[in-house]
């Protein structure tokens, strides 16, 4: 372990076309080359889907069947398919630099062992807890890469190889894919499931072997390519592109954004009396005095709202009013009396309040807020687009205020 090293992701060739949107399939693939013909068949013949680059990722046994089964320039299926369908195989990039195969690094254990002489190995098979790590780190790779380019649209598969591959197919396409990319799962009749001797239905329909004395028609041969829904959670993975995080850490990083985001919408403002303070969920706000007993007056007011006939939400006039016109001096004056404690008094009357005064106050307020992070949901804003008749008051959905007279 102490010897090893981050595999980088190997490079995915470039080939532009300005303007124009480039396809690319990519599959996870194991010893059943035939998903990739299958697939290609689904999306360029019955889709008609100008896929123009194909990858597989995949392990040593399983790129060896690839260059087998799939690129032989004799033999192989990929180009029988582009012959059999009028496509041009030069116009398609798959060869055998396409062929990605899962690498491990290792350091030969013997004296004099320098950086120069690390190895990768590619992998034979997916077996182990390090060989799945290897996986998903450079398929994740993989799948970024192709993602990064605005000119791209990337349909995966996850039909082939290992239960893990597919899994992280789908992980990978969770945490990069875009609206435009699509995820995949090609389904085909048991007969010709896995069969050696099919690779995609041909134009004129042909007997092959299914078994020991028993033989089918290609013509019963259906191709059905599956979409696979799945959530797309790329703005939160790359929000901040300058952090170089591991495979884990880019998952915790996106849960701990998304249980923020979910605590911010469901957690309750409590406007507590009896305590004389004011909390979002269990972080008190850092608020006190009379710059408290003013959010609570807005607090109150929108925690209303129902009351307030079927006014819109986001504008009603209960909710959000001027200084001068709507602003109940005296309510804010009994707030001030319950969270104004009796050291901050003065022989003065402290609860006196002028445009100026309550502009201060505001600012002061929103400025805590912001400094410690709590939502602008709670800030005392001015919903109107000229300041000669602002309307001021809080956006929080009402029915997440609760105003307590005890503890």
């Amino acid at each position: 372990m102490g010897h090893e090293r981050r595999h980088a992701p190997q490079r995915i060739a470039r080939s532009p076309r300005p303007g124009h949107a480039r396809h690319i399939f990519v599959a996870v693939l194991g010893h059943t080359p035939q998903i990739v013909t299958e697939t290609l068949y689904a999306l360029m013949v019955e889709r008609r889907i100008p896929i123009s680059e194909v990858y597989v990722i995949t392990t040593q046994s399983g790129a060896e069947r690839a260059r087998r089964d799939l690129l032989d320039p004799h033999t192989g299926h990929f180009i029988a398919f582009c012959r059999e369908y009028g496509f041009d195989p030069r116009a398609i990039r798959f060869d055998e630099s396409h062929v990605l195969t899962i690498k491990k690094t290792t350091v030969p254990r013997r004296a004099g062992t320098t950086k120069s002489s690390v190895e990768d190995i590619v992998l034979e098979d997916i077996r182990t807890v390090e060989d799945n790590r290897h996986l998903a780190e450079q398929l994740l790779g993989i799948i970024r890469e192709l993602t990064d380019d605005p000119q791209t649209i990337v349909h995966g598969s996850i039909a082939g190889g290992r239960k893990t591959m597919s899994a992280y197919m789908l992980l990978a396409f969770t945490l990069y894919g875009r609206e435009q990319d699509r995820l995949y799962h090609v389904l085909v009749p048991e007969p010709f499931e896995h069969n050696p001797q099919f690779f995609f239905p041909p134009r004129r329909p042909r007997v092959i072997g299914i078994g020991v004395g028993q033989v089918a028609s290609t013509e019963e041969a259906r191709i059905d390519l599956a979409e696979i829904p799945f959530v797309r959670l790329r703005s939160w993975v790359l929000k901040d592109r300058r952090l170089r995080r591991t495979i884990e850490e880019q998952i915790r990083h996106v849960q701990r954004e998304l249980n923020r985001q979910a605590a911010e919408q469901w957690e309750t403002l409590i406007i507590d009396y009896a305590a004389r303070h004011a909390r979002l969920g269990d972080r008190v706000l850092p608020l006190s005095g009379v710059k408290l007993a003013l959010f609570a007056y807005f607090a109150e007011r929108r925690a209303a709202h129902p009351q307030h006939g079927h006014r819109d939400v986001r504008t009603c006039s209960e909710c959000f009013h001027g200084f001068k016109s709507g602003f109940d001096l005296s309510r804010y004056r009994e707030l001030c009396q319950i969270f104004v404690g009796d050291s901050e008094r003065s022989s003065e009357h402290p609860f006196n309040l002028d445009p100026d005064l309550f502009l201060s106050y505001r600012s002061k307020v929103n400025h805590a807020l912001r400094r410690d992070a709590f939502p602008e949901e709670l800030h005392i804003v001015n919903i109107s687009t000229t300041s000669r008749h602002a309307r001021y008051g809080l956006r929080l959905d009402p029915r997440r205020i609760q105003v307590r007279a005890s503890a």
